[in-house]
């Protein structure tokens, strides 16, 4: 077995996704100031911007788990949905980058399903109430 083939285009992968998605949290961040300004035009292409961003980085995590489930599959493990599982049946020198990358794909992607509730919440606040006189 080439495992250090497997392991770097598993590095290869995490850090693709984390690259994804870190744009994608950053299209969010522009959007919820565009938000609170209630710039309806700009949110509008922003949205638009988020959604490809989205196809974007979900390809990634798609190809993410491909490529999990194929290392699995050559190890004998039954599922590849468990990354701890494939980590450490690599060399010892790699495992704290997999473990470092999986942490951070898991952080990264919990703040941005907040910032994307966050964001429905601010757009229903400020796009579906009247408008106040002042």
């Amino acid at each position: 077995m080439e495992t250090h083939s497997e392991w770097d285009q598993l590095v290869n992968a995490l850090r693709e996704e984390l690259q994804e998605k870190g744009g994608l949290l950053q299209f969010l961040n522009q959007q919820t100031e565009v938000l609170y300004l209630r710039l309806s035009d700009e949110n509008r292409r922003l949205e638009d911007q988020i959604r490809t961003q989205i196809l974007v980085a979900s390809g990634c995590t798609r190809k993410r788990d491909v490529i999990l489930r194929e290392i699995a599959s050559r190890m004998d493990l039954a599922d590849g949905n468990n990354p701890s599982e494939i980590v450490v049946r690599f060399p010892e020198y790699v495992q704290p980058l997999l473990e470092a990358l999986f942490s951070e794909v898991e952080r990264l992607s919990g703040r941005m399903e907040e910032r994307l509730r966050q964001n429905q919440q601010l757009k229903t606040h400020f796009f579906s109430e009247p408008a106040s006189a002042v």
